[in-house]
């Protein structure tokens, strides 16, 4: 009995040990672990402390700081350089402190400030032809966010300048071509006139202007001119639906694409309706 009564004792010690929380062993290599996270916080804290620092300083010393000296800081934040020193200076302030700013304009290339300024460009009676480079950064403001303004405009005007002169290269080289290849016959394959270089093309475009076409059908119209009886009866209906929607249609058109174009073409069939 007194046996057993000292055996149930070391059991019971035993049992007691083992319910005891293991107190895990830490390695060197967890230690190191521990301190080179509690280093590396310590080291992002005083980075921006000393961002904070530097960024008060800055917002101290820039009333002192030429205005080059403040474009030179904003390019290297991404903001725009434009303005006077008061501007440049509020623009900086607002950066350093995280306020609100000017977003980062569009790249030029594919700016819509380009594409304004090279329709004005091709346009001959555009003021811009008549203004200095600095007159044409200050007439628009979106011209304001490129500090490249200047040379982005010198290169855009050589642009448009060569595209003119290949436009009319182009042009000279195709009346020479329709000169130099005549058609060998007034015909086309089907047996009737080529429409394009016929009397009768004109002459529907006055009969078209003064309406014709609105009290009589195309087959009708056909027996008023010998010129349009050289044409199949369905061929010629087709140019009259043609001529018609495309005078008027032409407002649309000579805004989308040739003002000036449509407006003469207009004016021609005018003067042959008087005619």
């Amino acid at each position: 009995m007194a046996w057993e009564g000292k055996g149930q004792m070391a059991v019971t010690a035993v049992t007691r040990d083992n319910c005891r929380p293991a107190v895990p062993h830490q390695s060197g290599q967890d230690q190191h672990a521990r301190t080179g996270r509690t280093s590396s916080q310590s080291k992002i804290s005083s980075s921006k402390r000393d961002k904070r620092d530097t960024s008060s300083n800055l917002l101290l010393h820039e009333e002192n700081m030429t205005k080059t000296q403040l474009q030179t800081l904003l390019k290297g934040r991404g903001l725009p350089v434009s303005g006077n020193k008061p501007e440049l200076i509020e623009r900086l302030k607002n950066g350093l402190s995280g306020g609100s700013s000017a977003p980062k304009p569009k790249a030029w290339q594919y700016s819509d400030a380009k594409k304004d300024l090279k329709k004005a460009l091709l346009d001959p009676t555009s003021r811009v032809h008549k203004m200095s480079v600095s007159e044409i950064y200050n007439s628009d403001d979106r011209y304001k966010q490129y500090p490249n303004f200047p040379k982005y405009y010198r290169d855009l005007r050589k642009h448009v300048e060569a595209e003119k002169i290949q436009v009319h290269q182009d042009n000279i080289a195709a009346k020479r071509y329709i000169i130099d290849n005549p058609r060998p016959s007034n015909l086309n394959k089907r047996g009737y006139p080529h429409w394009d270089t016929h009397t009768a093309k004109e002459m529907l475009e006055v009969d078209v202007a003064n309406k014709k076409n609105e009290s009589m059908a195309p087959r009708q119209l056909r027996e008023t001119r010998d010129a349009y009886k050289e044409f199949p009866g369905d061929i010629f209906a087709k140019r009259v639906y043609a001529e018609v929607s495309k005078q008027k249609t032409a407002a649309f058109w000579a805004h989308k694409r040739n003002k000036k174009g449509m407006a003469k073409y207009l004016e021609d069939i005018a003067l042959r309706v008087r005619a």
